[in-house]
């Protein structure tokens, strides 16, 4: 298994607001996406990175271990924001895989999102947004509760797992995705879509992490 990651902040941005997660030694990886429009995105992706960290998850946890560290993730962005006038409303997307073998487990807030591309070079999208007319529906953060949806994949040799913001699925056609996610090593094809959503305009910061079976 290969794993390649990378952030970048983009052309139009400030700064970057995204954060991953990368525990190869643990079989873990994440993307984190800060909401556009709401206070200090940086830091709640930050601090539900570093909560998923902390969590104790493995690739052998259950899939009930993943869910309650999202759901831990979600309290520590809210516990983070208090008392603090500059992080009020502050919220993060979530996509989190765990790596086990054949398998992976994938469990998502938001629309941060994981694609999967299969032995033969097809592209399957295995998240759902959670967004409603261009708003976001669930965000870790947010002053609601969070019911983090889950998938079990089979990634067998030759599989590729994609995680990602919308700072690449908004810029990149996903047949462009299939074709730039399967070509070259994990590094070459994470160095790639990034390139790509930069190329076709990087208004959004943009992250990115390949594991190659």
């Amino acid at each position: 298994m290969q794993v390649a990651a990378r952030t970048e902040v983009g052309h139009v941005r400030a700064r970057n607001e995204d954060a991953l997660l990368v525990a190869e030694e643990d079989g873990v990886v994440a993307v984190f996406d800060g909401l556009g429009g709401h206070p200090s995105g940086d830091v709640a992706s930050a601090t539900a990175a570093q909560s998923l960290r902390e969590s104790g998850l493995t690739a052998a946890s259950s899939a009930e271990d993943l869910v309650a560290a999202l759901q831990a993730a979600h309290h520590a962005v809210g516990a983070a924001a208090d008392g603090d006038p500059g992080r009020v409303g502050m919220a993060t997307t979530a996509v989190v895989a765990t790596l086990a073998g054949s398998t992976a487990r994938v469990a998502h807030v938001g629309d941060s999102r994981a694609y999967l591309l299969d032995v033969d070079g097809r592209l399957q999208q295995v998240t759902e947004d959670h967004g409603m007319g261009g708003y976001i529906t669930q965000a870790l953060g947010l002053d609601r509760g969070v019911e983090p949806d889950l998938v079990e994949l089979a990634t067998p040799p030759q599989s590729r797992l994609l995680l990602c913001s919308d700072g690449l699925s908004n810029m990149v056609d996903a047949a462009d995705i299939g074709a730039l996610l399967g070509a070259g090593d994990a590094a070459v094809a994470c160095d790639s879509l990034v390139e790509a959503a930069l190329d076709r305009g990087g208004i959004d910061n943009v992250t990115v992490v390949v594991v190659a079976f």
